[in-house]
C-alpha cells in the first residue's frame, strides 16, 4: 500500500465513525444510513450488529439498571453505551471495507501470466 492509500483509508474510516457517532447523539438515521452506504457490504453485518448489541444492553443492562427515566425518557447510560457500540460497529466495518478493498486491489494488480508460461500454482489440470 502507497502512503496516499493509508492516508485515504485512514480518512474514510474517520469519517465512517464520526457519522456513527453523530448519528447516535444527534438520534439522526441520516448520519446511520450514511455510514451503512458507505461501509457496503460489511455494513450490512455493522446494522445487524446494531439491533443485536441494542437488544442485549437493553435486556442484560435492564437486570442492573433502568432502562428509562423517571419521565419516560431513555436511561443516560442506555444511550451512552448504544452511540459506543455503534461507532465501534460502523468503525470495525469501514475497516474490514478497507482490508477488502486492498485485498481485491492487490489481486487485480497481478499480472496474468504470459501465454505458454504455467500460472505460479502450477499448470492447471483439465
Amino acid at each position: 500500500m502507497t502512503g496516499r492509500w493509508v492516508w485515504a483509508a485512514a480518512a474514510y474510516v474517520a469519517l465512517v465513525g464520526v457519522l456513527a457517532g453523530l448519528g447516535g447523539l444527534r438520534e439522526d438515521t441520516r448520519c446511520y444510513l450514511a455510514a451503512v452506504v458507505l461501509t457496503l457490504p460489511a455494513g450490512v453485518a455493522a446494522l445487524v450488529g446494531v439491533y443485536v448489541a441494542r437488544g442485549l444492553l437493553t435486556g442484560v443492562g435492564g437486570l442492573f439498571a433502568r432502562t428509562t427515566g423517571p419521565d419516560g425518557a431513555e436511561a443516560g447510560w442506555l444511550t451512552a453505551a448504544g452511540v459506543v457500540v455503534n461507532t465501534v460497529l460502523f468503525v470495525l466495518a469501514a475497516v474490514a471495507t478497507v482490508l477488502l478493498l486492498a485485498r481485491l486491489s492487490r489481486r487485480r494488480a497481478r499480472p496474468y501470466p504470459a501465454a505458454g508460461r504455467s500460472a505460479p500454482g502450477g499448470p492447471r489440470r483439465p
